[in-house]
């Protein structure tokens, strides 16, 4: 593309234009003129509302010539009446004649960029002309509209109607654009709006009599109340309201009814039924069906049947019933929650779990009445928490498809019982012990969203300093999230309001929650938590000392927090109980010695070298890696929470004995007397591999570092991506890399498949996993810029101790062989490029030089980590996006064409702290929870992050340019705003160069969805000019193509392309499958061995598929954002969640990391029932851990053993229990399921393919062992001769 500069186009002006048209209507008015009449496509108007004049810009200056030829004006004899020559217009719009002139003003280089790639865009938008019927919108009259649920009185299946609103006026409809289903109506007061994405319709019942749409949803609409222009400009007018400027709705917590409340019911009553005009239904319905997007069935609903139920009445009863079950005693909390989120979430009608809960409570009166109560009894309730939780996965939603019984007591009661009999069995017992053992706990969780709450759990959480105090009581613990109805965070619009949803969240955070007769208040927050909008709340007890625990108690003995008078601060000081910290180590016990040391300063005072950094000993540091589960490789650094300390602990070899050094001044936050564990958060146990991002790369660039290089290591990453699926070499060691599956070790699997001759392209779900995996790396490449740089790396900063470096050394250490894509570590007296993200600030990449301190000296004990200097006059980590020693990981890289080309280098940047918010008293809960939701409504960083990568890209400067240097600083703020209190100076933002233009590269990606649970699909792309703007959800941006390093690096990569040419592979359908091939491979090796009884076992092999399936279904919902609709097997098998728009939230790449975590624990748990392993012991088999060429699973002699003539051929006798139970598991694997998940239904895939991995290992052990057996024998046959 030709430079923005270089771009040949032309701009009318206009005047003499309707002021009440918007650009989007004037756009609509031109379309006729330019688009049809004169065949110009190329072009875009601007124009503001209340404003008289516009103009019109041409990407081709010969299509503004044509336009000017047909509607320019043309001159007249004579002057007006200011003095200017006559002229006559030729073009009328609106019945006003609209006088067009070619402007005298500059051309907008960026309006032309976008309007050359909307050109581009549009060509390749041509292979999905064939979905334009798809995106057209349908629109309904509306007659009326209704929420209620569905129900079955008398067996009979029917919707009742829970509150009416009637709309009033004409201009009322329910209109089905592209995504969402938008219904508009006015009351005698307002006009409302409602938004169901199609995302969330389950099912919509057409009925004939009376027309109507009715809609089955898995969650809330959104809703708002809708101004009009005219009465936002004159509110602004008359200065009514500030905050109402460019507002056009206001976002609500409930649709407001005369007489109902419908906030009452708004979460269970998840049923909307629209009332539509008769007139053109079923044309109208055949246009909507044709968007195939939404599934119908027809039903008329009967007029009239006695027996219906009344929602709110209901839910009051069963809250009621709920309050004097938890009094008496009768049903155990985890019982009642369970009840209480099923139907919370919309799962069970209160009625209905009102009488289960009564035959349950009657059970247990008439058990103990006859002698059988609960001392006597193994089990001392009829069912447990687990076998009412699986309920979720057994309930379908109701619909004129389900039967009456289905959701009939009689029915439930069963479920509940084989739920229970399952539980008996406790093949889950060994995956709770897994969790315990890597120190998770299972916790409540409260999912608040702007129109009600959800119960969810509980689910698995890493331990943290509060939970750890109270190991008996954790179900007086909830973790709440502050979120939108799907999940996501809240969502920004600058024309919508969403002051009332704050305000409803405040009101939460203050009253609490009622859960099983149990309140639960507000208890504190982490720094994480806080950005990611969770909290924690518990609900009082009496603790295992009869000590009764409230919020006071339970802070109090954290520490004292009396003397901090900022309510960021001291949340923050509060929080650090609350960060996860999976491990602990008793330092009573292990007689550690603390000793307190000064920290190490700059000569005037003012920089602190040490800022947050500690030494321990290496005695202490061998206990710890003792006291660790797992721990592999060397760790000599770890990041702790002591108390009131926290920061990192580094080993120093000087020390002997059990020692630990602490620095007061920069580690301890509070006074604490709680200081027996010292807790761990993290460790340096292994380097980070270096990736860059779009801040790192611009800043690079400005630095000097020659475009090729970036280009290079982008193609070198993007070739060998290509080549991933070519090769199943490549495709083998790109899983291992990427540690897909691992605990089964998936990629062997894949390599024993190859070896086998079966191709495993003949499995769709096999394709999928490698596919998915490829995807993302290939999106993250394109969309994030995060680009592997071999030579470099990722690691924790601490000091020099010893004062061995000087000003400008760093010292480098890592374990090479955990760095597995590069082989050149020579970074002996080199200079590196070195930084911390966020990089916004030119000077936060700096050049330092490498150095290697000589043999014997203390800092060579050191590993993975990077030890900064004392010495100087200031700190190398402040200077680098103002980091410190506390557990900030940085990054380095030593590329020779990096780091020579770096020829600018840019002072680093020093902002003064400013003070924190100071309210001048002790700090107090509200105070804490006032500012929890302030961040949450007014946290600027993710917009100033993104307006300083637009303005880096338009300004000729870069980064160095003053705007964005400001907004450097203004990060700066934003970052410590959680802990200062001080918010960045939205006014200084404001006045920031205002574009709607922004550079390619943020474009977002063609939307891709996972279809039919394994298949990825690219949807068609979304047009740059919606067919109707009522359907933008945000703000719109154009996008122009960026003439510098991150624009050309993003057109360097067509995912598309790559996508069709080198990445999906239709899976072979024809022939045998990937199962039948391995079935016949197993049949011909068992014949070998002989007498292996397989089927003997098929029952318990239907048994552990079922509680596999179990688990896997559980991972689905716990670790979706929606917290009813699960994500994908084969998101969970992956250990990725896929996010349609090509790049994860960060919730999202928080959760695959727990998720992945969560997965392995499920593959180990069930490896070791299928091969009759403890848990434990799988760790250490070999036989699974290989997974290079050779196969050393059929090797040696069994445990070491040398076969003698004296031995015998019953010394080698392989037990076939464990290979008897694997085959069993694969054919039962290989059958369809017949596990029933309601909802959330689905055949799930991955249990053959772990079951396969256990025979093909069991299969290899057991031959071996055949093969020396029958040596054995043959020895002991010739030594008698």
């Amino acid at each position: 593309m030709a430079d923005l500069k270089n771009l040949d186009g032309l701009e009318v002006f206009m005047t003499n234009l309707d002021g009440g048209l918007t650009q989007n209507g004037l756009k609509a008015q031109l379309s006729p003129v330019i688009v049809d009449s004169l065949g110009i496509t190329d072009w875009a108007c601007y124009k503001v509302r209340g404003r008289k004049f516009g103009s019109v810009t041409f990407l081709y200056r010969a299509h503004g010539e044509r336009f000017l030829q047909v509607h320019g004006e043309e001159p007249m004899f004579g002057l007006n009446s200011k003095g200017r020559p006559r002229t006559r217009a030729r073009l009328t719009l609106l019945g006003r004649l609209v006088y067009c002139r070619r402007s005298d003003k500059k051309l907008d280089p960026f309006l032309l960029g976008t309007l050359a790639k909307e050109a581009e865009d549009r060509e390749q938008e041509k292979e999905y002309e064939h979905d334009t019927a798809k995106n057209k919108t349908v629109v309904f009259k509306l007659d009326g509209l209704s929420c209620g649920h569905y129900e079955y009185p008398n067996g009979t299946f029917t919707y009742t109607e829970d509150i009416h609103w009637p709309p009033q006026g004409v201009a009322n409809t329910a209109k089905f654009g592209r995504d969402l289903l938008i219904i508009n109506y006015a009351s005698q007061n307002a006009t409302f709006r409602v938004e169901i994405p199609y995302r969330t319709i389950e099912e919509i019942i057409v009925a004939g009599r009376p027309t109507s749409l009715t809609l089955t949803l898995w969650e809330a609409p959104r809703f708002f109340e809708v101004f009009s222009q005219d009465i936002v400009a004159l509110m602004n007018q008359l200065g009514i309201s500030k905050a109402v400027k460019n507002v056009s709705r206001v976002r609500l917590t409930q649709l407001p009814h005369d007489s109902a409340n419908h906030a009452e019911i708004l979460g269970q009553s998840l049923v909307y039924q629209i009332r539509v005009s008769p007139y053109q239904f079923e044309t109208d319905l055949q246009r909507l069906k044709e968007k195939e997007r939404l599934t119908f069935s027809y039903y008329d609903f009967p007029s009239f049947v006695l027996g219906r139920t009344s929602m709110a009445d209901g839910l009051k009863r069963f809250r009621r019933l709920i309050d004097g079950c938890s009094q008496t005693r009768i049903i155990p909390f985890d019982v009642l929650f369970e009840f209480q989120a099923l139907v919370h979430n919309g799962f069970l009608l209160p009625q209905t779990a009102e009488d289960l809960i009564n035959r349950l409570c009657k059970t247990v009166k008439t058990s103990s009445a006859n002698g059988d109560g609960v001392k006597s009894t193994a089990s001392p309730f009829p069912f447990s928490a687990a076998a009412v939780k699986k309920l979720f996965s057994q309930i379908p939603f109701a619909g004129p498809g389900e039967e009456a019984t289905t959701f009939s007591v009689d029915v439930i009661w069963s479920y509940l019982e084989l739920n229970q009999k399952e539980v008996r069995q406790g093949l889950n017992k060994e995956l709770i012990s897994e969790r315990g053992r890597q120190n998770l706990i299972m916790v409540y969780k409260v999912q608040v969203t702007p129109t009600c709450y959800k119960l969810l759990g509980p689910e698995p959480e890493a331990k943290n300093r509060i939970l750890r105090k109270f190991p008996d009581h954790i179900d007086y613990f909830v973790r709440v999230q502050f979120c939108e109805e799907d999940g996501q965070d809240l969502y920004f619009n600058a024309k919508v309001s969403v002051d009332r949803i704050w305000d409803r969240f405040k009101a939460f955070l203050l009253q609490g929650v009622h859960i099983g007769g149990r309140s639960f208040k507000f208890l504190g927050f982490s720094h994480s938590s806080l950005r990611a909008h969770s909290v924690w709340m518990m609900a009082s007890f009496f603790d295992h000392n009869r000590d009764f625990q409230t919020y006071f108690s339970v802070i109090s003995n954290l520490g004292k927090f009396n003397k901090i008078f900022s309510p960021p601060r001291c949340a923050a000081r509060i929080g650090q109980a609350f960060s996860e910290t999976p491990f602990s180590v008793d330092l009573q016990e292990l007689g550690v010695r603390i000793e307190y040391i000064n920290d190490v300063k700059s000569r005037d005072g003012t920089r602190v070298f040490s800022d947050g950094v500690g030494t321990l000993s290496r005695e202490f540091m061998e206990a710890i890696q003792a006291a660790l589960p797992q721990t592999r490789g060397i760790t000599t650094c770890f990041q702790i929470r002591w108390g009131g300390a926290k920061g990192m602990l580094a080993l120093d070899d000087t020390l002997e004995g059990m020692v630990m050094r602490i620095r007061p001044e920069s580690m301890v936050k509070f006074e604490s007397e709680d200081l027996r564990n010292l807790e761990i958060c993290d460790m340096g146990n292994k380097p980070i591999p270096l990736v860059l991002n779009r801040q790192m790369i611009k800043i690079l660039e400005d630095m000097g570092v020659k475009e090729s290089w970036f280009l290079h290591v982008q193609n070198r990453e993007l070739n060998r991506l290509r080549m991933i699926a070519a090769y199943v070499r490549n495709t083998v060691e790109f899983l291992k890399r990427q540690k897909v599956a691992e605990q089964i070790n998936f990629s062997k699997f894949i390599r024993r498949l190859h070896k086998l001759g079966i191709d495993y392209k003949r499995d769709a779900f096999l394709c999928s996993v490698v596919e998915t995996v490829i995807l993302r790396e290939v999106r993250l490449l394109k969309h994030k810029a995060r680009i592997p740089v071999d030579k470099g790396v990722t690691l924790f900063g601490i000091m020099d101790e010893f004062g061995y470096l000087e000003e400008d050394e760093v010292y480098i250490t890592f374990e090479k062989k955990k760095l597995v894509r590069t082989r050149d570590f020579d970074i002996r007296d080199k200079l590196v490029l070195i930084t911390r993200s966020p990089a916004l600030h030119p000077g936060d990449i700096q050049v330092r030089r490498a150095v290697i301190p000589p043999p014997n000296h203390p800092l060579r004990s050191l590993a993975n980590c990077v030890v900064f200097s004392q010495k100087g006059q200031r700190d190398l980590p402040s200077q680098l996006s103002g980091g410190d020693l506390d557990g900030d990981i940085y990054n380095i890289i030593w590329d020779d064409d990096a780091v020579s080309s770096s020829h600018r280098e840019f002072p680093p940047a020093d902002y003064p702290r400013e003070p924190p918010l100071d309210i001048g008293r002790e700090v107090e809960m509200e105070d804490m929870t006032d500012f929890f939701v302030k961040f949450m409504a007014t946290d600027q960083l993710g917009v100033i992050a993104v307006k300083h990568m637009i303005l880096a890209d338009m300004k000729d400067a870069g980064t160095v340019d003053e705007e964005c240097i400001l907004l450097a600083e203004m990060h700066s703020t934003g970052v410590d705003y959680s802990k200062s209190g001080i918010p960045i100076d939205t006014d200084k933002l404001h006045k920031l160069t205002r574009t709607r233009y922004r550079p390619d590269f943020l474009a977002p990606a063609p939307p891709a969805n996972i279809v039919d649970r394994t298949e990825i699909v690219f949807d068609a792309p979304k047009t740059s000019a919606l067919e109707d703007e009522d359907e933008e959800s945000g703000p719109s941006y154009q996008y122009y193509k960026s003439r510098k390093i991150l624009g050309k690096l993003y057109r360097a990569i067509d995912e598309k392309k790559i996508w069709r040419e080198d990445i999906h592979q239709a899976h072979i359908s024809r022939g045998p499958s990937v199962w039948d091939q391995l079935s016949r491979h197993i049949e011909n090796q068992i014949a070998q061995l002989g007498n292996v009884k397989w089927r003997s076992v098929l029952d318990e092999a239907r048994h552990i598929r079922q509680a596999y399936d179990d688990a896997i279904w559980s991972a689905t919902i716990e670790y979706s954002d929606n917290s009813t609709k699960g994500i994908t097997e084969l998101e969970v098998f992956t250990g990725y969640i896929f996010n349609k728009s090509g790049v994860q939230t960060k919730r999202q790449r928080d959760k695959s990391v727990r998720l992945k975590d969560e997965f392995d624990r499920t593959a180990k748990w069930v490896e070791s029932l299928i091969r009759k392993k403890g848990i434990e012991s799988r760790e250490d088999d070999g036989v699974a851990d290989d997974d290079d060429d050779s196969d050393s699973d059929a090797g040696a002699p069994l445990d070491g053993e040398s076969l003698t003539s004296d031995s015998s051929s019953e010394d080698f006798r392989y037990d076939l229990s464990a290979l008897e139970l694997s085959i069993a598991c694969f054919h039962v694997g290989t059958s369809a399921s017949k596990n029933n998940y309601g909802r959330n239904s689905g055949d799930y895939q991955s249990f053959k393919i772990i079951a396969a991995q256990c025979v093909l290992s069991e299969l290899e052990i057991a031959i071996v062992s055949h093969q020396i057996a029958l040596g054995a024998a043959d020895l002991k046959a010739a030594s008698r001769k």
